[in-house]
């Protein structure tokens, strides 16, 4: 705050030239006025922005000087003052960007110098999708970069580029935000802030982060004042969700009769009672066949109850609130009372501006969603200021400082106890309150009995900052200084009423505990730049020396049986007997040295050498470092006197690359033994004890990711094709790997470097101008990506085994963890299904100890025993094999634009929850996916039988579907106020609607909810209306 304070009394230094206005009109090729175009003074930072109209005055120009105009997709042009007042230009399209700046870590180049594999996404791409995180943006949108979405309110996902880079160790990119490692939550990141987003694939782009950067670095770029006049934006949107898919309990779809929910009880007493009893025994009475009569049915056994309908009743086993509900006619839709239509708001208002000597941007954001699943919550406020003031011609200073608060506090509705729901139950006791098991059934609770019965706290406060000073020595060198701190507190508290089962069973008298966690870490940054051309060499150097430290704090309060009554919940922990406590308290520590060059020979051979070292409190003390090389190598081959000139094959460069990567992302103590406590009773008093559960290993060491990398950059028809190609090759060996180890070592495991795994593919992406005219524009991208992993090396261990009804020697796989050296980390290792038993084939099944209804499976021996070592084979794999996304941009009438992004993950599969026991199928519900009897025989899913014959394939059997899907996921119509409209309103220089769309169609063979979220959570479909206004 002092230091902020500061730059703003420094203010006043800020030197004014003299010289003359110059003003004049900016426009495209067409003579279409260009608004927003940035004219900068070279080497300033005096500058302003053309208005709607493409005019712009600038004051106080020297004739000396040289006046920069650059606006996104049009070539950069330079043009020198003189004696001019009035410099009108037309600026020619630049199809592709490659004067572009590409954020590459601690600096930036122009896209068209780059050696390495970077993909970029802008902050015009970002603007196009309501995203609740910024890993909405991302989802399928870069060539090599894997995200899947996240379906709460808080939104999100995973990221991972290029594939799994660690069997144990976290795969996820490492974060940089304004040029500086990021800790923090990619949630407490404004989506609205972000300028640009720019992916580091290879592993000599990532090196210069060298043992954070196996995964792929992400940076982050966020928004800075333009020169001209204050600008003011304020954003608001507004989203309704429901769900992309239903998948009922039995009895609750909007097709569905609730009898649906008996007739599967029905199904599955009849198969539990192995077809002792006669088929339509459970049956209901004005159901049966016009053959069998009512009296037929009560005599199948000697004493029936007069009434049918209560015989039958008894016969399926209904519950006696069942049997009221259905008599009185009444019941309940649990799955609409838990899944139903969420809201999603965003508002941001930020102030931004530039003049000779300062660069200004301020935001602040308040976010608050609710999931399509009841008491799915999240709310966030989000701000940041970005300052840069020029002190002296010699000193700049600055800080880009964020705080963020989230509010996770939401108690979300339980859909496992959803599916347990029988639509005959009741939700409400007879007195109003809660009724806890809904169908009689004890192991049937409510679904929303949490959600009413608990009182939760989760409050998350974060505050990362970065405070420069950057000074111009002598020869052309800078000198950047910056540290960085970052504080992090989270409150999380709990309390569990006696009307939870937490509360009421599992502890007496109510439960509560409160978490409370303290983070503090900083990093210090001290960066030595130098650039210099020679002639036809250009030599750019960058020198970095780096410290940083890591504190935790934790406190755990818990207590339960509170007196004289819970009202207090969890704010009178101290009411409550059975009190305990426990705090955990963490550092760690690292540095770091990294060399880079970059250099340019006659503007066409690039080339970029890099070297690293690394230290970690984590590792071992025989390695407490470690160095990350790398090296690229480039070449414009289409500026070569010897290549054609021609118009189809325009521009060719060839990139190579190699690099080393390492991975630090294990516990902080894995080099170390660890100890646990155990408390017992002597007899006359408690004492504490405690033993070994981990043992040292002083040699562990970093995981290293080997990567190589060939890519090729071509420009087509004159630029208007635009293709990126990448083939990669990577092996990370080292694994850090828990080991198990003889309980008769008296330790349970030890971390260790074990093992290597390999990672190729190829991803490319293509950008192409397909129509661009006055009225009308339309551009494309097509990205792919494709990648195959395989575990080269594992454990270590060798021997005799057999597999694929195979006798083999080699490596032993892990066949607890399904691990196989040879095949992919994801393949998947069990029997080959092929159909379902029928009644026509019940002597066959018969042979295999199976019955009609049963799984029926490749018997790969043909022995007549299903076992897995002989049996079971490699029939897919969980990860996509391949991943597409296109993208259409449409501009029409001039002030519309229009964009529709198609997504498509291809070729994995994924277990469906379809064999879990049948024991009590005949008290509750479950998830509708159908189930295999007589009259549905072309089910796909087996019988609903207890016992069931799973246990008769050999270690077990998994039923795996089809995951794939195309999906139209974002769509987006916007609408630009026109100019002679807002020249009304003086005070407002543009006005945008818009309305989007997210997940709006979905293709797909999967019979879950959602093929990214799996069976049994579904995925949001979200429609948003937004407005953005400019003044």
């Amino acid at each position: 705050m002092t230091l902020n304070i500061f730059f703003l009394l420094c203010l006043p230094l800020g030197m004014f030239g003299q010289g003359v206005t110059v003003q004049g009109k900016v426009v495209s090729v067409d003579n279409q006025p260009l608004p927003g175009v940035t004219i900068v003074v070279k080497g300033t930072s005096s500058g302003t922005i053309s208005d709607i109209d493409g005019n712009y005055v600038l004051p106080n120009v020297s004739e000396n000087a040289t006046l920069v105009f650059s606006f996104v997709g049009m070539r950069t042009l330079e043009v020198v003052v003189g004696n001019r007042k009035v410099i009108n230009v037309v600026m020619e399209e630049e199809s592709i960007g490659l004067e572009e700046v590409i954020a590459i870590g601690y600096g930036t180049v122009r896209r068209r110098d780059l050696t390495g594999s970077v993909s970029r996404v802008s902050s015009d791409q970002i603007s196009k999708i309501a995203s609740t995180q910024l890993t909405e943006s991302l989802n399928g949108t870069v060539a090599g970069l894997y995200s899947s979405q996240g379906s709460s309110a808080a939104g999100g996902g995973s990221l991972e580029i290029r594939g799994p880079s660690s069997i144990s160790a976290s795969s996820s990119p490492l974060i940089v935000l304004d040029g500086v490692i990021y800790p923090g939550s990619i949630k407490d990141i404004n989506p609205n802030d972000i300028e640009s987003i720019d992916v580091l694939k290879d592993a000599s782009s990532a090196a210069i982060f060298g043992s954070r950067a196996a995964a792929g670095v992400i940076i982050v770029t966020s928004k800075r004042g333009q020169s001209g006049k204050p600008t003011i934006n304020f954003s608001a949107r507004v989203g309704i969700s429901n769900p992309t898919n239903n998948v009922y309990p039995y009895g609750m779809g909007p097709n569905d009769d609730p009898m649906d929910y008996f007739n599967m009880h029905r199904d599955n007493l009849y198969e539990r009672n192995n077809g002792n009893l006669p088929y339509y025994y459970f049956w209901r009475p004005q159901d049966l066949p016009d053959n069998i009569s009512i009296s037929e049915w009560l005599g199948y056994v000697e004493n029936p109850n007069p009434d049918p309908l209560t015989e039958w009743f008894n016969r399926i086993g209904a519950w006696d609130i069942e049997r009221k509900n259905y008599l009185a006619g009444t019941t309940t839709n649990f799955y609409d009372l838990v899944i139903g239509r969420g809201i999603r708001q965003d508002y941001t208002v930020s102030a931004s501006g530039a003049t000779d000597n300062l660069n200004y941007y301020w935001s602040l954001g308040y976010q608050e969603n609710e999931g399509i699943i009841k008491g799915d919550q999240f709310s966030s406020i989000r701000s940041r200021i970005n300052l840069d003031l020029n002190i002296t011609d010699w000193l700049k200073v600055g800080t880009n400082t964020q705080f963020a608060y989230r509010d996770e506090g939401g108690v979300q509705a339980n859909l496992r106890e959803l599916a347990y729901m029988s639509p005959y139950g009741s939700m409400w006791e007879g007195d109003g309150s809660i009724r806890w098991y809904p169908n009689d059934y004890s192991a049937a609770r409510n679904p929303l009995l949490d959600h009413y019965g608990t009182d939760q706290l989760k409050d998350m406060y974060t505050l990362f900052s970065v405070l420069f000073a950057e000074f111009k020595l002598p020869f052309g060198i800078t000198y950047r200084i910056s540290y960085h701190p970052s504080v992090a507190v989270t409150k999380e508290a709990n309390y569990y009423s006696t009307n939870t089962f937490t509360g009421k069973t599992t502890y007496t008298g109510g439960y509560g505990y409160r978490y409370h966690t303290n983070e503090f870490a900083w990093m210090f940054d001290n960066l030595i730049k130098w650039n210099r051309t020679f002639g036809v060499h250009n030599f750019d150097i960058t020198l970095l020396a780096n410290a940083e430290q890591s504190k935790s704090w934790r406190s755990e309060l818990n207590a339960s049986t509170f007196s004289p009554n819970e009202n207090l919940t969890y704010h009178g922990l101290q009411f409550g007997a059975n009190q305990s406590l426990s705090s955990n308290d963490t550092q760690s520590s690292g540095d770091a040295l990294m060399a880079r060059l970059n250099y340019t020979l006659l503007d066409k051979y690039l080339l970029t050498a890099s070297v690293r070292r690394d230290g970690y409190s984590a590792f071992g003390q025989r390695n407490p470092r470690a160095v990350f090389p790398a090296f690229a190598l480039a070449w414009r081959v289409s500026e070569e006197p010897f290549y054609p000139q021609n118009d189809i094959l325009n521009r060719l460069k060839v990139r190579v690359s190699w690099g080393e990567n390492g991975n630090r992302s294990i516990g902080i103590y894995s080099a170390l033994a660890q100890m646990g406590s155990r408390r017992y009773y002597t007899g006359s008093a408690i004492q504490t004890g405690v033993y070994n559960t981990t043992l040292a290993n002083p040699y562990l060491r970093w995981e290293r990711t080997e990567a190589f990398n060939i890519g090729f950059d071509l420009g087509l028809l004159k630029d208007r094709i635009d293709i990126t190609l990448d083939m990669y090759d990577a092996t990370t060996g080292d694994l850090l790997l828990n080991r198990q180890l003889p309980k008769i070592t008296g330790f349970e495991s030890i971390m260790s470097n074990l093992g290597l795994l390999g990672n190729r593919g190829i991803d490319f992406t293509i950008n192409t101008v397909n129509v661009k005219n006055p009225n009308f524009s339309w551009n494309s991208t097509l990205v792919f990506s494709l990648n195959r992993n395989k575990i080269k090396e594992l454990w270590g261990d060798m021997g005799d085994f057999t597999l694929l009804n195979k006798e083999q020697h080699g490596e032993l796989p892990d066949f607890q963890n399904k691990w196989f050296p040879g095949q992919a980390l994801d393949v998947v290792w069990d029997y080959d299904r092929l159909g379902i038993w029928q009644e026509a084939e019940s002597e066959e099944a018969a042979k295999y100890n199976l019955e009609p209804g049963d799984y029926k499976v490749d018997d790969v021996n043909g022995d007549y025993k299903l076992s897995q070592f002989e049996d079971k084979k490699f029939i897919g794999y969980t990860k996509p094999r391949q991943r597409w996304g296109l993208t259409n941009d449409f501009t029409f009438f001039k002030n519309f634009t229009a964009s529709i992004f198609i997504r498509a993950d291809l070729g994995h599969i994924r277990s469906m929850p379809v064999t879990n026991s049948k024991d009590t199928y005949n008290q509750r519900n479950d998830w509708n996916w159908g189930h295999w009897s007589p009259e549905n025989p072309d089910c796909e899913f087996a019988k609903l039988d207890y016992p069931d014959n799973l246990a008769r394939y050999g270690g077990g059997i998994g039923i795996y579907k089809p995951t794939g899907f195309l999906r139209v996921q974002d769509v987006n119509l916007s609408y630009n106020v026109p100019a002679n409209v807002l020249n009304k309103l003086l005070s407002i220089q543009g006005i945008r609607l818009s309305i989007s769309g997210r997940n709006l169609l979905t293709f797909t063979k999967w019979p879950g909810f959602d093929p990214e979220t799996g069976a049994t959570t579904p995925m949001p479909r979200t429609v948003t209306f937004g407005v953005d206004i400019t003044l």
